[in-house]
């Protein structure tokens, strides 16, 4: 990939003997950066002119104190949207704001229009951004927006004409657990700050009347983007550091969120805490319910990495050791499953909407939905969870600038990866306390066409708690009332606790005391036949053939006494509503059995909206070939490791009916038609 770049340097760029800039990108020059590609500057860089630089892969500026970042205002350089995994980044190192100047343009596609309300959850990372210029930059990308200079950010007035209009556009305050208008004078648009890059912030897609206008998350055509221009930000000059202090310090919510904010508004009608119950303390919300939450956003044109903020590692840290992580969450709030098109796990009901949550214990994400999810998207946000407020502890912060990194994966366990922008790694001398070692078991559920319907966990660990604790529980999370799978509140002797209506999205249970004892799963869906898959977690990883570090295993109670072994990656089919029991290790009166199961199989599923071939345990290596409807061969792979999920070479973008064959080494063939 150097190489690569090295011939478009010769061709393009012109080195500069100076010590403010490395390269020079002359007027009228075209420079184009393909995906998967690094580009690295050790210096400053310039553009001049008319010249464009598009870039689909990763571009790495590492200068110093004295280098310039000089784009000029006739030129574009271009971070390019080429598919939802292939998109272009920019890390900037070294370089003060002040000699950062010009603008990036920045191409964005939301995972998903969220917000029940039309109000899309967004970042924008940028230095000294205007009011005037989001309005504007959402206003030209009229590819995905009809309604022109549509928002609202004059009216402040505390009524429908304001703060209540449909097109108002806010950022959250952690503080006061509210959000903040983002609103100045007519004249002072040009002038005025949105905020912050660190800071969350909701943009409205409806304009004054209520109509829908922007569709951010249009998925095509692949030029179907919103393009956001502003100047990126230094990680040296203002350290991108925010303070996780405070949340909602000192605030009643009132008995179940009743009370009101300042502008009138009902907690309950804008707070979520995934990490709590709503009705867990005498019917209502818990004690912590909604505090020390933190909803922010990642400020740099890179992803970045979470998977170790909580953890204090001793070599090649993240600078990030945050006391009392309980976990994190990104949201695409109102999201139903669609027979269609499937979900983004969990299914979520009115009043919830998270998608993805990671629960620490021990300083480590180990339940809920570890595998492949803590890396956050530039332009993308968050919510952090503390179990409680660290007061004045330094340490309560999240230090975004050496979590960047050019991979959507997390940095793994002592792999050296020298191209990303941190080449930190993960040191296995952090090691997890044994009584904060959690076990898991994943059940996920897929319709006949191998769409996602939901999820569900349960977790377990020597010093976890059994029963509703909201005060000791750290590992539970819940799920939406809509929820096709979910597990329930147990007592102490195993089975359901009727006292408690959540629908636990992560179940926890002590793994000594609770062993051999029922967690009751149900599910609720009967539109067609479906199976579940099984996967099987150990300190926040699958653990494969390998098993549990205990030697026990996970099973589930399919009928009254009968018990099924599973294996991480095993299947079983079913149809119709189920009441079901999880159990970590057999009763001893319990009949083992398999009546309903299959084994482990090689599937074509759709994940986070993508196409993938998950492998069975048996198949050690496979080919993929994907063919047009009308039957020509678009791609062929052979000798692919089984290791892992396959990710189908199909331009997640395309609209059309594919078929797909996946053939083992021993001749074994699974072929599923898959429409985009």
């Amino acid at each position: 990939m150097i190489k690569k770049f090295i011939s478009l340097k010769l061709l393009f760029l012109y080195a500069v003997s100076s010590a403010q800039v490395l390269t020079y990108v002359g007027n009228s020059a075209l420079v184009t950066i393909q995906p998967q590609t690094l580009v690295y500057n050790g210096g400053g860089l310039q553009t001049a002119g008319s010249a464009i630089v598009n870039n689909s892969g990763n571009v790495m500026i590492n200068g110093g104190s004295a280098d310039l970042l000089s784009l000029a205002s006739t030129a574009n350089f271009n971070l390019k949207l080429a598919t939802v995994t292939d998109y272009g980044q920019l890390y900037i190192a070294g370089i003060t704001q002040g000699n950062i100047s010009g603008r990036i343009n920045k191409e964005y596609r939301a995972d998903v229009n969220s917000g029940t309300t039309a109000k899309q959850q967004i970042a924008l990372p940028f230095f000294g951004y205007k009011i005037s210029e989001l309005v504007s930059d959402v206003a030209l990308s009229t590819a995905t927006n009809t309604g022109g200079s549509y928002m609202n950010v004059t009216n402040a007035a505390n009524n429908s004409a304001g703060r209540f209009n449909p097109s108002s556009v806010f950022r959250w305050n952690n503080a006061r657990a509210r959000y903040d208008q983002v609103v100045a004078g007519p004249t002072a648009l040009a002038t005025t700050n949105v905020g912050t890059a660190m800071d969350y912030y909701i943009v409205p897609r409806r304009n004054t009347t209520g109509a829908v206008v922007w569709d951010p998350a249009l998925a095509t055509p692949i030029t179907a983007v919103t393009r956001f221009s502003g100047t990126p930000v230094s990680d040296v000059t203002t350290p991108q550091s925010l303070s996780l202090t405070g949340g909602a310090a000192g605030i009643s919510f009132g008995y179940n969120g009743s009370a009101s904010n300042f502008f009138g508004e009902k907690y309950y009608s804008y707070i979520d805490d995934p990490f709590q119950s709503k009705t867990g303390t005498a019917g209502g919300w818990d004690v912590s319910y909604g505090k020390n939450l933190y909803q922010v956003a990642n400020p740099f044109l890179t992803n970045i990495d979470l998977k170790y903020i909580g953890l204090a590692e001793t070599t090649n840290s993240d600078g990030n050791a945050i006391p009392n992580l309980q976990g994190i969450a990104y949201y695409t709030s109102g999201l139903t499953w669609v027979r269609s098109a499937g979900t983004t796990h969990p299914v979520a009901g009115p009043g919830a909407g998270q998608t993805v949550r990671l629960i620490a214990f021990g300083g480590a994400f180990q339940a809920a939905d570890v595998s492949g999810r803590a890396t956050i998207k530039p332009m993308g946000e968050f919510l952090i969870k503390l179990s409680t407020d660290n007061g004045t502890n330094p340490l309560s912060k999240i230090d975004f600038t050496t979590l960047r990194r050019f991979s959507a994966i997390s940095r793994a366990d002592n792999t050296q990866q020298t191209t990303n922008p941190s080449s930190r790694i993960y040191s296995d001398d952090t090691e997890i306390p044994a009584d904060k070692i959690v076990k898991q078991l994943g059940v996920v559920m897929y319709d006949m066409d191998s769409l996602e319907i939901g999820r569900t966990y349960y977790a377990i660990s020597p010093s976890a708690v059994t029963g509703n604790n909201p005060t000791t529980t750290m590992l539970q999370a819940y799920n939406g009332p809509d929820s096709y799978i979910f597990t329930k509140e147990e007592v102490a002797a195993g089975g359901e606790d009727i006292n408690f209506a959540d629908k636990l999205y992560v179940n926890e249970a002590n793994e000594l005391g609770f062993q051999t004892k029922k967690i009751p799963m149900n599910i609720t869906y009967t539109d067609t036949p479906y199976y579940l898959e099984f996967q099987v977690y150990e300190k926040g990883e699958r653990v494969g053939e390998n098993g549990l570090s205990s030697g026990l295993n996970f099973y589930i109670e399919t009928g009254s006494n009968s018990f099924v072994k599973i294996n991480d990656g095993d299947y079983m089919n079913m149809n119709g509503s189920k009441s079901l029991g999880l159990y970590y290790d057999k009763p001893e009166s319990g009949t083992l059995g398999t009546n309903g199961t299959t084994l482990a199989q090689t599937v074509i599923a759709k994940q986070d909206s993508k196409w993938v071939v998950k492998f069975a345990k048996h198949w050690k290596k496979a080919s993929v070939e994907v063919y047009s409807a009308s039957g020509q061969l678009l791609s062929s792979k052979s000798q692919i490791s089984t290791d892992g999920n396959y990710l189908i070479p199909v331009n997640s973008q395309a609209k059309g009916m594919f078929l797909v064959k996946a053939t083992s080494e021993n001749g074994e063939v699974v072929i599923k038609k898959i429409i985009n």
